[in-house]
């Protein structure tokens, strides 16, 4: 039926339509009942519409784009069905099964989400699923559910012309009493949010306006172009490939122009302190050298100093006696330098950034493994507190059943040491694929149009009680994996890398900040390859070794203060990737020597006397 009311507003609800078998072998007095059922239902209907004026009763949910299921507004009564009776009949179900074929990525081990609400007028749990294998979206309805949210996402285990939407419960027997009615169904690919396999990060981004279990149908590339810039250019320059190349950090996208000597090839400039110090003007690479600090200059020979200013006040540079000194031919000059002193930081004690030094752990001495599935695992680790970490499981595989039942399908995957977890009936559900990488189970039971039921599916062989899974329809997108077979490829077939997939080795790949090829970075350096064992992969993760800056000390300690470590430890092996420079404008000890802040203390480092201070200036007359 469907009920229509015109509101006051003048917009037009209606109430969901409910399909309802009744068996016609059913008594008058049950008609009777479901036909008083079907008045209340229209009148309780008809005053929530009248009390909730804009509220419409059917509706897709905000989150169910890309919805498969067609007519989703419809709502199905499982009344009057026994166990494995179909939910959806007749057309529904077959425009079920075509809208499914039509998607071309409803196939085995793909994954699905089904989203579907339940209300059941029985006061016990019912359970309800898919066909396939040991069936899957097998969820149970709550007694007395109302409006209950059945939310699932898992792998498809049945053709498209195989799908069906059954009651697999067996207690009550048939569903005569009363209704259990599923509306708002939801059935498409998982949203693009949950998948992972968008790697590396630093190339690829997930979709968030799609839905799928691919790379192909979740992932896209991140350009150079529209997430990075090469700034300050003085300090990096776009890699040629600039504008089609792949990446979101600098490191990826921009090649670095690093400090040379020749910039600073004067007597009046010295390269800043530091490794992998970046940039390409004397400002960014060189500390001018003050003939303030100059001390060759000898007053014995009247070789007396120039004033440390020049006429217009500025700094005089300088290090040689033709710069800073009223030069006289002398033998005694003195090239001594000052600069001399250093010292080396040593550990903090008392601290840590790891487990083994903050936490207390978890022995798996004290954890007791007792249960028909798990036994104590032979050389378990010392640390641990979990079954998966300190038991091994027991495996129906090493089980052996009566004569009258079989091992239960998948005996190698299923734990468990008893009949009730390990055995039954020998049906084609007993029946192990010879292998599970290739072939996934049928539908356990099957249709007999002529009987219009389900009989349990005979046989004990891959033809009759298995459907193979071949490689075209396994991703083999991955850092260490490449595709091997075509899309039409109707003879190759697996489910894993090793039978679908090429591999992808570390030779060709240059670890990050590895700007030379030589194999070495100054934050990854190349993992090694041996006459046996070949590295696979093409991420730094994958094919390179993290050069940490805990390892790494500066050599000018008063210039460098090492930067604070987050969550992550920090990568590198330079004073630029490791240190924060200390600048003079911040140091205070100046008043102290009974000296004056350095003129140009913003842009030198240091935070000692020596390097941040200079002498007050006394002008004197020299003697002739």
């Amino acid at each position: 039926f469907r009920h229509k009311q015109q509101p006051s507003s003048g917009r037009q609800r209606s109430l969901k339509l409910v399909f309802s078998y009744i068996s016609p072998t059913k008594t008058s007095r049950s008609m009777s009942t479901v036909l008083t059922f079907v008045l209340l239902a229209q009148q309780v209907a008809a005053n929530k519409l009248h009390r909730h004026a804009t509220l419409t009763l059917v509706q897709e949910e905000p989150w169910c784009d890309f919805n498969v299921m067609p007519n989703s507004s419809l709502a199905f009564d499982a009344r009057g069905l026994s166990s494995y009776g179909n939910v959806i009949r007749g057309s529904n179900l077959t425009d079920l099964r075509n809208a499914l074929q039509a998607t071309g990525v409803w196939a085995l081990n793909r994954k699905w989400q089904l989203k579907v609400k339940v209300s059941s007028g029985y006061t016990v749990p019912l359970s309800f699923g898919f066909p396939g294998g040991n069936g899957f979206f097998n969820f149970t309805v709550p007694a007395s559910a109302s409006d209950h949210v059945v939310d699932l996402t898992e792998m498809v285990k049945c053709d498209p012309g195989q799908v069906a939407f059954e009651y697999r419960g067996t207690s009550p027997e048939v569903l005569s009493e009363h209704s259990v009615i599923f509306s708002e169904f939801c059935l498409r690919q998982a949203p693009c949010t949950s998948f992972s396999g968008c790697v590396p990060s630093y190339h690829y981004a997930t979709k968030t306006n799609s839905s799928g279990d691919t790379f192909d149908q979740c992932c896209e590339p991140v350009y150079c172009k529209d997430s990075v810039s090469c700034a300050p250019t003085t300090q990096w320059e776009q890699y040629s490939d600039f504008a089609t190349r792949m990446g979101n950090t600098k490191e990826h996208c921009c090649k670095p122009k690093s400090c040379t000597e020749d910039i600073c090839n004067s007597t009046q400039y010295l390269p800043k302190s530091g490794m992998g110090l970046l940039g390409s003007t004397m400002q960014e690479c060189c500390n001018p050298r003050y003939c303030a600090d100059y001390a060759g200059c000898s007053a014995k020979l009247d070789e007396a100093k120039l004033p440390d200013k020049n006429d217009d006040g500025t700094p005089r540079l300088g290090s040689t006696d033709a710069e800073c000194c009223n030069v006289v031919p002398c033998s005694e000059f003195n090239c001594t330098s000052a600069d001399g002193l250093w010292t080396t930081p040593a550990e903090p004690s008392g601290h840590g950034h790891d487990f083994s030094h903050c936490c207390e752990p978890l022995f798996c001495a004290n954890f007791s493994c007792a249960s028909t599935k798990y036994e104590d695992k032979v050389n378990a680790p010392v640390q641990g507190n979990t079954s998966d970490r300190c038991c091994q499981p027991i495996f129906c595989t090493n089980y052996s059943c009566p004569n009258t039942m079989r091992l239960l399908a998948n005996p190698q995957g299923r734990m468990g040491s008893t009949d009730e977890e390990c055995c039954e009936t020998k049906l084609c559900k007993d029946y192990t694929c010879s292998d599970t990488n290739k072939y996934v189970k049928k539908p356990l039971v099957i249709e007999d149009v002529s009987l219009g039921t389900q009989i349990a599916r005979i046989g004990f062989t891959d033809d009759a009680c298995c459907s193979p899974v071949y490689c075209r329809d396994f991703s083999c997108h991955s850092t260490k994996w490449t595709t091997k077979v075509s899309s039409t490829d109707n003879e190759t077939l697996g489910s894993t890398f090793e039978e679908c997939c090429d591999k992808i080795f570390c030779e060709n790949y240059t670890c990050t900040t590895d700007y030379d090829g030589d194999g070495n970075g100054t934050m990854w350096y190349k993992r090694v390859d041996t006459n046996a064992f070949r590295w696979q992969g093409s991420t730094d993760e994958e094919c390179c070794h993290p050069v940490y800056c805990s390892q790494y000390t500066t050599s000018s300690p008063t210039k460098w203060k090492r930067k604070v470590q987050g969550s992550e430890p920090l990568l590198g092996s330079t004073d630029r990737e490791c240190y924060n420079p200390l600048m003079c404008d911040k140091f205070c000890g100046c008043d102290k020597a009974n000296k004056i802040l350095r003129p140009d203390a913003n842009n030198t480092q240091g935070s000692t006397v020596a390097e941040c201070c200079e002498a007050v200036q006394v002008t004197t007359t020299a003697a002739r």
